[in-house]
C-alpha cells in the first residue's frame, strides 16, 4: 500500500461490520460474520419486582419461607434467642435446600404466598426460624416486616432489640 497517496473507498454498507486491516491512517472494513450462538449460560438468581434476593449455600436443610442468618457464605434457621448470631440475620428462603445446596433468600421487598393468613401489622422472628405475629417475650426482638395482606407480607428488616435487660 503506498501511504503517500492512499485509494480511499467510502461505502454506505449498514450491515454490521469490523476492522480487518489498519495502515497510514487507513481503515479496512469488512462486513461482519456472525457465528454460531454459544450454550446458554446458567440461570441467575430471581430478582423480585422491588426487593432483593441473592443465593448462598444451605449450611443445614432448610425449608422455604423461614428466616436464616449467614455465617462463612452459608445460611442456617435463626431464633429469637440465638444471641451469638442475631446480628448475621439475612432474610426468608424462598425455596427448600439440603446441606451443601444453593438456596435463595430474600431480603426485602414484597413477598407472597397463597397459604399465609396474615393479619395486617408487624411480623417478628418467631423460634426456628418460623415467622410470626407474636412479638417475642425473651431473646431479642426482631421485627423482619410488615403484613399488608393475609397472603402478602413487606419485608423490612429491623435492628434486633435485646429482651433480656
Amino acid at each position: 500500500m503506498n501511504c503517500k497517496n492512499p485509494d480511499i473507498l467510502i461505502s454506505e454498507n449498514v450491515r454490521p461490520s469490523v476492522v480487518v486491516h489498519e495502515e497510514c491512517g487507513i481503515v479496512i472494513v469488512a462486513p461482519a460474520v456472525q457465528g454460531q450462538p454459544g450454550a446458554p449460560g446458567a440461570q441467575g438468581i430471581p430478582g423480585p419486582a422491588g426487593g432483593s434476593a441473592l443465593q448462598r449455600s444451605a449450611g443445614e436443610t432448610l425449608s422455604a419461607l423461614h428466616f436464616v442468618y449467614e455465617i462463612a457464605n452459608q445460611v442456617f434457621l435463626l431464633s429469637p434467642d440465638d444471641g451469638e448470631h442475631i446480628f448475621q440475620a439475612l432474610g426468608v428462603t424462598l425455596t427448600a435446600a439440603d446441606t451443601g445446596d444453593l438456596i435463595n433468600v430474600q431480603r426485602s421487598g414484597a413477598l407472597d404466598e397463597s397459604s399465609w393468613s396474615w393479619t395486617p401489622g408487624p411480623v417478628w422472628l418467631g423460634a426456628g426460624g418460623n415467622l410470626t405475629q407474636t412479638p417475642p417475650s425473651g431473646g431479642f426482638d426482631l421485627m423482619i416486616g410488615a403484613a399488608v395482606s393475609p397472603t402478602r407480607i413487606i419485608l423490612n428488616l429491623q435492628q434486633p432489640i435485646d429482651l433480656q435487660e
